[in-house]
């Protein structure tokens, strides 16, 4: 059970600030960075690391302002399954980095409602303007899903990694303010429709970050 304290609470879970000593000391928070199948597509799990060095980590990241790390709580078991954090916040610029991470446990629409959770504290309190992330190819679905709360593909950055004997590819996304205040306006001020897994139902089917891919190929050609 989680020891953390609740400090964004939603329908399925609750974003809560991060107990070292509970979570990570005497938990099994680094075990999700061990894990082979967690980590495919993240840059972590390249080395082996224990809770201890991952306690360190999190109380450094924690103590830097420019961060905000809140620990992914399910309501109804108590439990911890992931983390979810806003890096490199700028307030001359107004904008922070975005990023998610659970662990192999499956709790439909939790993710969905974690980033919903976030990134509405990030405009509404943090008075932010933008937030961006990068998701590895293989994550796609993904980025769809983000898409519903108003997350849009903003790039391609080509053979940004090299994992399995092969480079990938990383999409770029990003929701302004006034984009994602726009979508929850038209949805009655609930930026989830009042359930983050039937919302997530509705994610496009279709790997619109190929089809970027492809007309940035073609884009290009004009340039060799």
């Amino acid at each position: 059970m989680s020891c953390s304290d609740v400090f964004l609470p939603g329908k399925i879970v609750s974003l809560c600030h991060p107990n070292v000593e509970c979570d990570i000391t005497n938990g099994h928070w680094h075990s999700w960075f061990n894990d082979q199948n967690i980590t495919k597509y993240l840059e972590h799990g390249v080395r082996s690391i224990n809770a201890i060095d991952e306690a360190q980590i999190i109380r450094s990241d924690l103590a830097k302002t420019s961060n905000l790390i809140l620990s992914i709580v399910g309501n109804e078991s108590g439990k911890i399954f992931g983390v979810i954090s806003i890096k490199n916040i700028n307030h001359l610029l107004m904008r922070g980095e975005i990023a998610l991470v659970t662990n192999n446990e499956c709790l439909p629409g939790a993710a969905l409602e974690a980033m919903a959770l976030m990134t509405n504290h990030a405009f509404d309190r943090l008075n932010l303007q933008k937030l961006y992330a990068g998701q590895h190819e293989g994550l796609w679905k993904w980025v769809n899903t983000l898409a519903l709360i108003g997350y849009r593909i903003e790039g391609i950055r080509r053979c940004q990694g090299y994992r399995n004997g092969k480079p990938y590819d990383v999409i770029l996304t990003g929701v302004t303010a006034s984009d994602y205040y726009k979508l929850k306006f038209e949805r009655d001020g609930d930026i989830l429709s009042g359930d983050a897994l039937m919302l997530s139902k509705k994610r496009c089917k279709d790997n619109k970050a190929e089809a970027l891919k492809k007309i940035l190929n073609d884009f290009n050609l004009d340039y060799f």
